[in-house]
């Protein structure tokens, strides 16, 4: 690595030994970990975006002038060399282990903003870190080597590779359910490269997200049928229709698989696991004395179901326009309560792989007392342990949220709900509307 000052060394430590585990239960796929520090050994960028990263934490703890002086020289340090990076960028594509060393550094710098909330701009602005994490996915796209082939199957993809699309692909794509309509920014060739590889290796849950890489694209596609409802009410009917009835199926049977099961999950003949059936999987989970998972095996495959409903919930109220009240939302809703309960907010086994935009789906949806209080009680256990994180702003927006919706969203009656999907009440965009207006771009990261 090359570190030779004391504090850098400290700092790189805490980097590996306290940042990086509090990442993911997942140990292969933590990105963070696994990947980002082999760059950093070779690129200066990335090496002091990892010590700036660090130093914004380690502050917290100790609050000293000359950790402060570092953290923020590192700071300047790592956006200089981005920017130079990415101007040669513009003159000649750069080669895969620098598009690779750029979107990490990036995605580090990200991080900053993320669980900064006393320094991001002002709310009516485009934060800094889902600029960042468009700018990455520009250099995805750039340097994506799928115009190659005519299957994205055919493409392997490396680790680095996979988790940089993971980490960039994540901050910008959950940013969108609470962003508005916008066609341009999620047509049918954005995020592609997520579905790159085999098809084993694409519903393999990954570290970076909690999900597989294909269940984080379908919110991408979820959101760009939206927008293309939105702009083509009628002329889109039969493809929505039709689109609708597909996506709907290909999440309720999503089998996402891990390479290190729980006891519940089915065997495959490489030793990998497929995820137990919806189902089956809470009934099959072992918990502990206070009903909470005990296992990171149990907490990946419960995580990674949380978000499975949650793109449901998402395609029904968005895309289907359905209300609230209605009877498929409310169970789904209810079944995303179920897997909350079960999850622990503290201790090893809460890391940033929690599901955190479902849980805030579920705050802003759940009409049920029993739903709103679980994750109200979700909120209020992880903000209790003051650790540094994006969660204590995105709860009092919550808070705020649900306040003026119980005036403003009006459910209609199930009963009543118009056949065609154009006909229906768009709430949701009623909802991100205000959102936008009042509170800005949530971080649900």
């Amino acid at each position: 690595m090359g570190l030779q000052d004391n504090d850098d060394r400290s700092l790189f430590a805490f980097y590996l030994k306290a940042w990086c585990p509090g990442r993911s239960v997942l140990d292969q796929t933590n990105c963070w970990f696994e990947n980002i520090p082999r760059m950093a050994s070779k690129d200066s960028c990335v090496r002091s975006a990892i010590l700036a990263l660090a130093g914004t934490y380690v502050l917290d703890y100790q609050p000293r002038e000359r950790i402060r002086q570092v953290a923020q020289r590192h700071y300047k340090t790592a956006v200089i060399l981005l920017n130079m990076a990415l101007r040669d960028a513009r003159k000649q594509l750069p080669t895969e282990n620098e598009a690779n060393c750029m979107v990490a550094a990036i995605a580090l710098l990200n991080m900053i903003d993320v669980v900064s909330p006393e320094q991001r701009r002002p709310p009516n602005c485009v934060p800094r870190w889902l600029e960042g994490a468009r700018l990455a996915c520009r250099m995805l796209d750039a340097t994506d080597p799928g115009h190659r082939y005519w299957n994205p199957v055919n493409i392997q993809p490396s680790e680095a590779q996979t988790g940089n699309m993971i980490i960039a692909g994540r901050a910008a794509i959950l940013a969108l359910p609470m962003t508005p309509l916008d066609l341009a920014a999620t047509d049918n060739h954005q995020f592609a490269w997520l579905l790159q590889g085999s098809e084993h290796d694409v519903h393999r849950v990954h570290g970076g997200c909690g999900m597989s890489p294909t269940l984080l694209h379908r919110f991408s596609q979820i959101t760009h049928l939206s927008a293309f409802l939105s702009a083509h009410p009628i002329d889109s009917e039969f493809l929505i229709k039709a689109s609708v009835d597909e996506l709907l199926g290909d999440l309720r049977n999503l089998r996402q698989w891990t390479e290190s099961a729980s006891s519940s999950a089915v065997s495959r003949p490489d030793k990998s696991r497929d995820i137990s059936l919806p189902s089956d999987l809470l009934s099959s989970i072992k918990l502990g004395k206070h009903g909470l998972i005990v296992d990171r095996n149990s907490m990946t495959e419960v995580t990674a179901e949380a978000w499975r409903l949650a793109a449901i919930i998402y395609l029904r109220c968005r895309l289907e326009r359905l209300p609230r009240s209605h009877p498929d939302v409310v169970s789904q809703i209810s079944e995303l309560a179920k897997c909350i309960r079960v999850m622990p907010t503290s201790g090893t086994f809460f890391t940033a792989q929690a599901p955190f935009f479902p849980v805030f789906l579920l705050g802003v949806l759940a009409l049920h007392e029993s739903h709103v209080q679980c994750a109200l009680d979700w909120f209020h256990s992880v903000i209790s342990t003051s650790c540094r994180s994006s969660v204590p702003p995105a709860f009092r927006s919550l808070e705020r949220v649900r306040a003026w919706m119980d005036p403003n969203i009006h459910d209609m009656n199930p009963s009543e709900l118009p056949r065609r999907i154009f006909e229906r009440y768009p709430w949701w965009e009623t909802l991100v509307a205000h959102i936008v207006s009042t509170e800005g771009t949530l971080c649900l990261i």
